[in-house]
């Protein structure tokens, strides 16, 4: 059960069929919702800022446990380390430029993708700073929440000096603190 309502998870159309009928049964008046798992998936996290104009890529991070795991529990490296995930670098840089531009983001953005069989999926987009921000502000050494903080007031990335995604002088791992 999360948040009062009941999760199942199927493997095959006959247990699907079953779990649908059960919660069409016990709450016809709710919509059910389906979500597809993407097994064997490569989960990445980008940071961009956008002033509206220009899209900067700030960072890209490749998760090491594999998709499905909540970001904020996962660990990552900057830059991502896998071949699959090399190849796919450019689409992602892509679909974050229009992403942001589409939805007329002004300061942080931050979008999570996944890369199964070559394909990417979008899996999350927030128009906003997200938790990975810190992170990429270290490892590049551009303080991406005051530039963020300045385009949100007026001033462009140009105007700031932010026209490329920052270079890296190494690699840069995040792991997450736990208190167990």
């Amino acid at each position: 059960v999360l948040g009062g309502r009941a999760m199942f998870v199927t493997h095959d159309e006959e247990r699907l069929a079953e779990t649908m009928r059960r919660a069409v049964e016990a709450s016809p008046e709710h919509p059910v919702l389906l979500d597809r798992f993407l097994e064997n998936a490569f989960e990445l996290d980008v940071d961009a800022l956008c002033d509206g104009e220009r899209v900067v890529v700030a960072g890209i991070m490749q998760h090491i446990e594999e998709a499905g795991i909540h970001s904020g529990d996962s660990s990552c490296v900057l830059p991502p380390y896998s071949p699959q995930v090399a190849g796919k670098l450019d689409v992602i840089r892509d679909y974050t430029r229009r992403l942001a531009t589409a939805l007329n983001v002004r300061g942080l953005m931050n979008v999570q993708y996944a890369i199964k069989d070559g394909t990417v999926y979008v899996l999350e987009v927030n128009p906003r700073a997200s938790r990975t921000v810190p992170f990429v502000a270290k490892a590049t050494g551009v303080p991406l929440a005051r530039l963020a903080a300045k385009v949100m007031v007026g001033k462009t990335l140009a105007d700031l000096g932010l026209l490329d995604e920052p270079k890296l002088n190494g690699r840069f791992v995040k792991a997450s603190v736990f208190p167990f």
